[in-house]
């Protein structure tokens, strides 16, 4: 005789674990445990639990039973299945069984057991198929037991978030619309899920995505679509694209757009879309915001654009400032501003240009920089004209080292070419307007080097052959120094690699200007500007010429004669180090570091001239650390307290595939003196020249070469060759009286904010009355002090109680006015830290610590008048609070 069971009612090992761990809190060790369930729907398995054997098998008579009793391994466990009666089994059947009775096989019981709850939650037990969602929970139990259950009460949202957590891997804390999107970028989640269909069956899966579903607040029924589809890893990218569709201007063709992409998610309320592609934006902002996170990101990003162009909708892109697409059109309207060049409309070009620098990819995509570069450029080419040239070699020397410079750093930018034809036309338009004005700067300098360069005296500027008397050995006795010659640097490249060195927080520099000079300072290089005669005689301190052994003698000679004693000086092998492990020589290190007995150590670098043999020095990002042994040897420097010098020998031009060769001679840039002499080329005569004769034929233009192509090449009468730069970079660790140098950036390099304004000249100090500390609701009078918003705010008297309140500080009065009154004309009231900077009279990477000291003149009771953004350092002005604190307002 049998007895009714559920059809359904199969007997698991789950279940069967379920049984032996009730049996164990009763203290048996082993045993049998009777089931009543269908023998047919239970498989017979083997498996082992806790150490043990466990044995399931379905017994479909009393005679079935008693032999599975028969055979059962003594110290192991037996789970029969049976569906017959008490009665037919009989007495002493069933005392052979734990509890001496058959168990009916309820899953909720053993779930409830797993998660150490007293009772189960009736939303839980009211799930479509419950029984087989709690077969399934059991399945995924771990084997110490699932997280228990809060008060007890096993609920649907503890279980299923369990579960989802312990398999999908679903982050820990509230689940929410965020948390859900972050879930689903795992590209290995649909995987994930798949293997869990296997193990849990499609009943309890279904149940663990409809709760991850319910958890998402308003877009739950998107989410449940996608989830329902198996198309999970496209939650973000699917909502970007629908929130760009939603916020288009063109309403017609974004409701056609999204009915070609309904099909993803079917029958979904508006508000919900919305919902997920709000916060779909939010999450791939952060996903691109952050490192780790950032390859998911873009590739999200591309999966969002492509969906868009599955709906032919890519042209509804344009307001995103998220998607790859919404910058390829905004980059296009740059171009149209960018082909008009200097003769366009200015407005235009920054109107443009701070949509493309609005965009999250402005710092990512490729096309950018060369962007950005055609942006300055233009500005450099409004900014002047060919009419304000001055006449006189220094004067053209420092146009070269203070601007020209910077013009050759955007060049090498832009030349680096975009794959979009239509920005690459507008910036070749650009770069062609560049070349003929730089060429007539060139030609500028060279006539004049010709004229006023190549003799015993120079005036107004420095011959190279005079940094090391006149510079170097001077501050050797002052400070400890680390010469740094990097051989082939030209001025151009000596911006990106100072701006490096003094913005990287691990080098702690700061650039000093050279006593008696004002700011960054050029020399001119020895002509023919090559290695062998312009930099032998930097490091002689005379005009001469000579390879290595030579420069070592000379140098050592010369440093002896200042009294310097014993200067090292180390050439490109010298630095190497056989040293696993290890980045420069070990005799390198140790001079640097002694300090007492080298007041003086040199290092040439080569990295930039060799790479004018056989690799692009125009198309390299040129850092510390780009250039080999710099970085190692600038940290060297920070740890020993030595003041760095940081020059050259010559510069360089770079080849561009543009130029063409006349005739053959020793150097790729200078020949013996033999008519013609074209208009690109110079005749040099003089002391300075060290060639055999004293006199050379120079080329001038940048396209002309006598040698065949390689890389870039030197020893014309470019400024760009013959220009050196000579900055002073002093480490946090070294006690000085230098002055800090100015920002040598010009103003129309900065991109981010307002032209640089002058600094008014120190006033006398004004008595500060002694007044209350004014809070936010004390009545303020209204300013009527002339002179502008800043001269008004310092001259208030709320200032001058914050500044008794604060106590001394080391910025002015003149430069908080300067600073002040830079802001208000501005139209988003904000300044890069390069501005600031200049404003401040500080080096840029100070910026934060003088802005912490106005923010405490300025920012009465806490309240940010001033604030500084921490990523890029940029300051910002509220003008609403400074009305309100202050009582001083912007003219109308």
């Amino acid at each position: 005789m049998t007895v009714d069971v559920a059809a359904s009612a199969a007997v698991t090992p789950a279940i069967a674990r379920a049984f032996i761990e009730q049996a164990r809190h009763k203290n048996y060790a082993h045993g049998v445990i009777g089931v009543r369930a269908r023998p047919e729907a239970t498989g017979e398995t083997t498996f082992q639990f806790g150490g043990q054997s466990v044995r399931i098998v379905p017994a479909g008579s009393a005679l079935a039973l008693r032999e599975a009793i028969r055979s059962a391994d003594p110290d192991g466990w037996l789970v029969v299945v049976t569906d017959r009666s008490d009665d037919d089994l009989g007495a002493g059947l069933l005392s052979h069984l734990i509890w001496q009775r058959l168990r009916h096989p309820d899953p909720w019981q053993a779930v409830q057991q797993a998660f150490a709850a007293h009772s189960v939650d009736a939303r839980l037990l009211s799930l479509g198929n419950a029984r087989d969602v709690a077969s399934g929970l059991l399945e995924l139990a771990p084997t110490d037991g699932w997280p228990p259950a809060p008060a007890g009460v096993l609920t649907r949202d503890h279980a299923l978030s369990s579960a989802a957590r312990a398999e999908l891997g679903l982050p820990a804390g509230p689940v929410d619309l965020i948390a859900v999107l972050h879930w689903s970028t795992d590209a290995s989640l649909p995987a994930a899920i798949a293997r869990l269909r296997t193990r849990a069956g499609e009943t309890t899966v279904d149940a663990i995505l409809d709760w991850v579903a319910a958890s998402s607040g308003e877009a739950a029924p998107f989410v449940a679509a996608l989830l329902r589809t198996g198309t999970v890893n496209d939650l973000v990218p699917l909502g970007v694209a629908v929130d760009c569709l939603l916020n288009a201007r063109d309403r017609h063709e974004a409701e056609l757009a999204l009915a070609r992409l309904q099909h993803r998610w079917g029958s979904v309320p508006r508000e919900s879309l919305a919902a997920a592609g709000r916060l779909s934006r939010v999450v791939l902002s952060g996903l691109l915001g952050a490192s780790s996170t950032a390859r998911t990101g873009t590739a999200l990003l591309a999966q969002a654009d492509d969906l868009l162009n599955s709906a032919q909708a890519q042209h509804l892109t344009e307001a995103s400032t998220l998607l790859r697409s919404g910058l390829t059109h905004r980059l296009r309207g740059l171009a149209e501003a960018l082909r008009h060049g200097a003769d366009g409309d200015t407005s235009a070009l920054e109107s443009t240009w701070a949509r493309v620098a609005e965009h999250e990819l402005v710092d990512g995509d490729t096309r950018v920089a060369p962007a950005r570069a055609g942006v300055r450029l233009v500005r450099w080419l409004t900014a002047t004209s060919d009419d304000e040239s001055p006449s006189a070699l220094a004067a053209l020397a420092d146009r070269h080292l203070l601007v020209d410079a910077w013009v050759d750093s955007a060049v090498n930018d832009a030349e680096a070419g975009v794959d979009d034809p239509g920005l690459a036309s507008a910036l070749e338009a650009v770069l062609r307007a560049v070349e003929k004005r730089r060429d007539g700067h060139d030609l500028e300098f060279a006539t004049a080097l010709a004229r006023e360069g190549c003799g015993d005296s120079l005036a107004g500027v420095r011959g190279l052959e005079q940094v090391l008397p006149d510079i170097v050995a001077p501050l050797a006795h002052e400070y400890p120094t680390l010469l740094l010659v990097l051989d082939g640097m030209s001025a151009g490249v000596a911006t990106e690699i100072i701006q490096h060195a003094t913005t990287e927080v691990e080098f702690g520099m700061v650039e000093c200007i050279v006593p008696g000079v004002d700011r960054r300072m050029p020399a001119l290089a020895v002509l023919p500007s090559v290695t062998e005669m312009s930099r032998s005689s930097l490091l002689a301190g005379r005009l001469t010429s000579g390879q290595q052994d030579a420069e070592r003698r000379n140098f050592a000679a010369f440093t002896s004669a200042k009294g310097l004693g014993e200067a090292p000086l180390f050439h490109k092998k010298g630095l190497d180090t056989g040293r696993q492990g290890f980045a420069i020589a070990d005799d390198v290190r140790l001079a640097i570091a002694d300090t007492d007995r080298h007041r003086l150590v040199g290092c040439v670098l080569n990295t930039i001239d060799d790479a004018l043999d056989r690799n692009d020095p125009g198309g390299t990002d040129w850092t510390a650390e780009t250039v080999k042994h710099l970085g190692p040897l600038l940290r060297a420097a920070r740890a020993a307290g030595r003041l760095v010098v940081l020059t050259s020998d010559h510069g360089h031009v770079v080849e561009r595939r543009r130029g063409t060769q006349r005739g053959v001679a020793v150097s790729s840039r200078y020949r013996s003196v033999s008519p013609p002499i074209g208009d690109d080329e110079v005749l040099v005569s003089g002391t300075r020249v060290l060639t055999e004769d004293h006199q050379a034929v120079l080329a001038v233009s940048e396209r002309l070469r006598y040698r065949p192509t390689m890389a870039g090449y030197h020893g014309g009468a470019a400024p760009a060759e013959v220009v050196v730069p000579v900055a002073l970079l002093a480490p946090s660790t070294l006690s000085h009286k230098l002055a800090a140098a100015p920002v040598a950036e010009p103003s129309w390099w900065d991109l981010t904010g307002a032209p640089t304004l002058p600094v008014a000249a120190p006033s006398a100090p004004v008595e500060v009355p002694d007044v209350p500390q004014p809070d936010l609701f004390s009545s303020v009078p209204e300013s009527t002090v002339s002179g502008g918003v800043g001269r008004a705010l310092v001259e208030s008297t709320t200032y001058g109680a914050q500044k008794k309140l604060v106590g001394r500080v080391a910025v002015t009065d003149d430069a908080v006015a300067a600073l002040v009154d830079a802001l208000t004309s501005t139209p988003d009231r904000r300044l890069s830290a390069t501005r600031a900077a200049t404003l401040l009279g500080v080096p840029a990477n100070r910026v934060a610590m003088v802005m912490s000291q106005v923010s405490k003149l300025l920012n009465v009771e806490g309240y940010p008048v001033v604030a500084t953004d921490p990523t890029t350092q940029a300051v910002t002005l509220d003008v609403a609070l400074l009305a309100e604190q202050y009582g001083v307002r912007e003219s109308r």
